[in-house]
């Protein structure tokens, strides 16, 4: 059980970490249109932050490595309502002890919820808000499972975004993005989160972009373990770069490589991701 629990956590941990916050961002879809988002995404660590933001060696011979698959479907209803939904699929191989791997597989937790535009600036800026169900596609009823929190949650997100100022760039794109998560189990966890983006093109199809997220989790269960994936309460600072390819107007591509520089209770990991963009 000790040990379902703190893989649970891990895999919780992995989301946080590499599912694409940014798959559309703040920018309305648009009215009847449709976005796919398919990703491939991958994390390793070997070490962690203990509660002082030190970094402690992993033992020898021991590591964690998550593959994980993902579709972002958003549909849009109106000019400023989408309904948006992301199905995970995770691969996860846990070496616990030399010759001794944990491997667990299976869809994990499903967000689905409603994104509206509340102001745009002349069409070149959003200000937009999205209300979301957290729902575990996996059975929550036999305890932590390996895939998820196996808990329910919800989650709110205040975004921003559109062109740059032109007296700071004639090119480029920024995103804001304010989010809190809440999981209705007994130590939560009570999440915050905040992504800046930005995004420059230096072709008529090439782009660069580069995100910075700050994230915070509570928890009333504050006991530190020596494996971080057995807190509730951490923090951690993830920036993510980012190149993209626009093959067609209804079709690009990205790919991005990320390290986490330092954070509390959380692991000093390192991965990149995949996705293609699908409008319909």
């Amino acid at each position: 059980m000790k040990r379902s629990f703190i893989i649970s956590l891990f895999a919780y941990l992995f989301f946080v970490l590499i599912l694409p916050f940014k798959t559309f961002a703040g920018f309305p879809i648009g009215k009847y249109r449709n976005v796919i988002v398919p990703t491939f995404s991958y994390y390793r660590q070997t070490d962690r932050f203990d509660d002082k933001d030190h970094v402690i060696k992993g033992a020898p011979g021991t590591s964690f490595t998550s593959y994980s698959s993902n579709l972002f479907i958003g549909y849009g209803i109106s000019r400023r309502l989408d309904v948006i939904a992301t199905i995970p699929y995770l691969y996860q191989q846990n070496i616990v002890a030399p010759g001794y791997k944990l491997v667990d597989a299976g869809l994990g937790d499903a967000v689905v919820g409603f994104s509206y535009n509340l102001v745009n600036t002349n069409f070149v800026r959003f200000f937009s808000i999205g209300v979301s169900a957290i729902v575990p596609l996996y059975n929550i009823h036999n305890g932590p499972s390996p895939l998820g929190l196996s808990a329910y949650g919800s989650e709110v997100k205040l975004m921003y975004c559109g062109n740059l100022p032109k007296d700071v760039s004639k090119k480029g794109y920024f995103n804001l993005e304010l989010g809190y998560r809440k999981y209705y189990d007994t130590q939560g966890p009570d999440q915050v989160s905040l992504l800046g983006s930005v995004g420059y093109p230096v072709s008529r199809h090439d782009q660069f972009s580069l995100d910075i997220l700050l994230w915070r989790s509570f928890s009333s269960n504050k006991e530190f373990n020596e494996n971080i994936f057995a807190a509730h309460d951490y923090s951690f600072f993830k920036p993510q770069l980012n190149y993209g390819h626009t093959f067609t107007r209804r079709f690009s591509a990205f790919v991005g490589g990320f390290y986490v520089p330092f954070g509390v209770n959380t692991g000093v990991g390192y991965g990149g991701s995949l996705l293609a963009v699908i409008k319909l």
